[in-house]
């Protein structure tokens, strides 16, 4: 199969030289293509084959025809490479489009079904808020009460939960007593009841937040009063309803690591990512709200956006504890992910090195108008 490869490179370059059609371009479609074709042959065929080998075979013929054809520049002999690598990589790279493709077709199926589940809880919800007025009125108060704790804990509308938010603020803002403190209630219930379902994430954080602040800046700004009140109050709720969160995710990672149980390692590991990354994507959901809101709630936006840059956050602070005790549970369980995305990085860094090495080596090689040069530096390369 190798062998085949090599007379299909050999045979292409050699015509595209007499023809006066090489180039660097040519070259590496010609490599790229006979690589390909091997690779992707040998895998139809369920037949094992060396990388390395396959590399290196491909290469060597590569510049053993520019060298025949006087061609062996710097620039012919990196199109031979990036053909190499190209060819090796070009099924692998097929398959992950295919699969990109189908993860945008869930995506479709999943926002299809999330809209649809949003549509039918807020019918169901409705409904539930009409039944309230076939009960007297302390009956009826329980109900209405019920049904909008209900829609605070659906993260999944997130609408729902905006709307909500709103029409809270509004009742708050028309009672016009301790505005700022009760909606700090408000959203802190919302924010708390909305990242309680479900693994808490980052990206949840960022989309949680955005809504529930925005929600209320909204309700401030039809109304036309309390906007800076409403804003601080929005705010703050929010920061205590993520750091009381975080601290519960805190407490369960504790647990789990006293009592020894035995937890998803890969969910622990992105637990820590989205923990270093709650921060930053709160800041954002800030800088998104502030993008949407008129002068006044921006202003008290952009004072808490530098506040939390220029210090410690509480939400900083949290997260980092969090952090700690997910690191410490997976110490117990083996290497902590810091040892091994330190190991991950060394090995990296030796690839990179033997790779740089090996190319300087058939760069010398070929720039000294010997076959042999090349071939002696893959020799080399192999002993090591």
């Amino acid at each position: 199969m190798l062998d085949t490869m090599k007379k299909e490179i050999s045979k292409d370059i050699k015509e595209a030289n007499e023809s006066g059609k090489i180039g660097t371009q040519e070259v590496e479609i010609i490599v790229e293509h006979a690589v390909a074709k091997t690779e992707q042959s040998a895998k139809a065929g369920k037949e094992a084959i060396d990388i390395q080998t396959m590399a290196k075979e491909a290469l060597i013929t590569a510049i053993q025809e520019l060298k025949s054809a006087e061609s062996a520049t710097k620039a012919y002999i990196e199109a031979a490479v990036n053909g190499t690598v190209r060819g090796i990589s070009k099924s692998s790279k097929e398959a992950i489009g295919d699969i990109d493709m189908e993860l945008l077709k869930t995506k479709y199926r999943l926002e299809e079904q999330k809209d649809r589940l949003s549509s039918q809880l807020k019918d169901a919800l409705n409904g539930a808020k009409e039944a309230a007025s076939a009960f007297s009125a302390e009956t009826k108060a329980k109900i209405e009460e019920a049904v909008t704790d209900a829609k605070l804990k659906s993260v999944e509308i997130l609408g729902l939960m905006k709307e909500t938010i709103k029409h809270s603020v509004k009742t708050v803002i028309d009672e016009g007593k301790d505005v700022e403190e009760k909606v700090a209630r408000i959203t802190r219930a919302a924010t708390e009841n909305a990242l309680s379902e479900g693994r808490l994430s980052a990206q949840k954080v960022k989309d949680v937040s955005e809504a529930a602040i925005l929600a209320a800046v909204e309700a401030a700004q039809e109304t036309g009063k309390e906007v800076k009140e409403t804003t601080r109050g929005a705010l703050e709720g929010t920061k205590k309803g993520l750091t009381t969160t975080i601290g519960k995710a805190k407490e369960k990672l504790a647990e789990a690591k006293d009592k020894a149980e035995d937890l998803v390692e890969e969910d622990i590991k992105q637990t820590i990512e989205d923990f270093k990354a709650i921060d930053h994507d709160f800041i954002e959901a800030l800088n998104n709200t502030a993008s949407k809101v008129g002068t006044v709630a921006r202003k008290v936006l952009n004072e808490s956006i530098n506040e939390m840059r220029g210090s410690s956050s509480r939400i900083r602070k949290s997260a980092e504890e969090a952090a700690n005790t997910a690191i410490e549970y997976l110490k117990r369980k083996g290497p902590s992910a810091k040892d091994k995305a330190l190991k991950a990085a060394e090995i990296a860094k030796d690839e990179v090195k033997d790779v740089s090495e090996k190319m300087v080596k058939i760069a010398k090689g070929a720039f000294s108008g010997m076959v042999e040069g090349a071939k002696k530096a893959m020799k080399d390369d192999e002993e090591q």
